[in-house]
């Protein structure tokens, strides 16, 4: 009986889940399996990826035991926007003077379009003092009465003082809201790209946030007790809590694997990258032995997401 470790990785597509294994010491392939991703599945896209892992052990000869790593890479945050698939944002702007001037003006987002014809779903109201919990109760009640499914909270200058924020998205969560501040999303400055960036990672939250929960018993009742990581934007992994909190990293995931997974095999350190799947072609440049990263465009306006220059286009 085969006993080495192995490291799996798992691929969300939008047409099929794709597994593959390798030894854990060598980074030798092992064996890769094919099923169709499981949109339908009462479990969603979790049911393909037990089994695409409950057949990448069979033919491996390996058990849940023998996994000692787990990554996962989903399109399904890439494909939320495409589609418009998205929740009910409610943005709470905080602030006083000027500060109210600029924050009111964020109410612009629901401008963006998802997809022709389809707008951004938002709902704002403005508290001018985070710390007066009556008035940040009827902003909460305000946005919840339009539909609000998720909350952002934002105040300019907040990676500088969150406090304001941080009031904002306590009280929210105490009324059972999944809730995103925005310094929480980006250091960066800049209130209109950091709270751009803050509402698209909450429109794709709460499916987000079903989908990990999922994912997340399927693979212990599976029987790997590995922990279970996601793939990054940037090409890096993050834990499950993580994408909990901000699922907009995974945005890109998939065509950012494809890269990493041809320079660990291929060790290149000039050329093209490309690749061809049933719904879309990823194409990148190799320079130096790595991709560049870029703000990633997302809803056709720049963002603070950092990601893999990887351009994607339809088949």
């Amino acid at each position: 009986m085969n006993t080495h470790r192995i490291r799996v990785g798992i691929d969300v597509g939008g047409t099929f889940t794709d597994a593959v294994a390798v030894d854990a010491t060598t980074l030798q392939l092992l064996g890769q399996v094919k099923v169709p991703t499981s949109h339908h599945h009462e479990d969603g896209v979790a049911h393909g990826i037990v089994e695409a892992l409950d057949r990448l052990l069979e033919q491996t000869g390996h058990t849940p035991e023998d996994v000692t790593f787990l990554a996962h890479g989903t399109t399904q945050a890439t494909n939320a926007l495409l589609e418009g698939d998205v929740a009910t944002v409610g943005l709470i702007g905080i602030g006083t003077g000027p500060g109210a001037t600029l924050t009111r003006r964020l109410v612009a987002f629901r401008k963006l379009e998802l997809t022709p014809g389809k707008r951004l779903p938002l709902a704002y109201a403005h508290v001018a003092d985070a710390d007066d919990a009556p008035a940040v109760r009827a902003a909460l009640d305000e946005v919840v009465r339009e539909g609000a499914e998720v909350v952002v909270a934002s105040q300019p200058f907040s990676v500088d003082r969150p406090e304001g924020e941080e009031a904002v998205a306590a009280a929210a969560r105490e009324r059972g809201l999944p809730t995103t501040a925005a310094h929480d999303i980006t250091s960066l400055y800049g209130l209109h790209k950091r709270t751009r960036t803050a509402v698209v990672n909450a429109a794709i939250l709460p499916r987000m946030l079903a989908t990990a929960d999922l994912v997340d018993a399927s693979i212990t009742k599976a029987g790997v007790s590995a922990p279970l990581m996601v793939m990054r934007c940037d090409g890096g992994v993050m834990s499950l809590d993580e994408m909990r909190r901000r699922p907009l990293l995974t945005v890109l995931s998939g065509p950012a694997a494809g890269v990493a997974g041809a320079l660990m095999q291929e060790r290149i350190s000039e050329g093209l990258f490309l690749e061809t799947g049933g719904t879309s072609t990823d194409i990148s440049v190799v320079r130096r032995g790595k991709v560049a990263v870029r703000h990633a465009t997302m809803l056709g306006r720049s963002s603070y997401l950092s990601a893999l220059d990887v351009r994607t286009v339809g088949v």
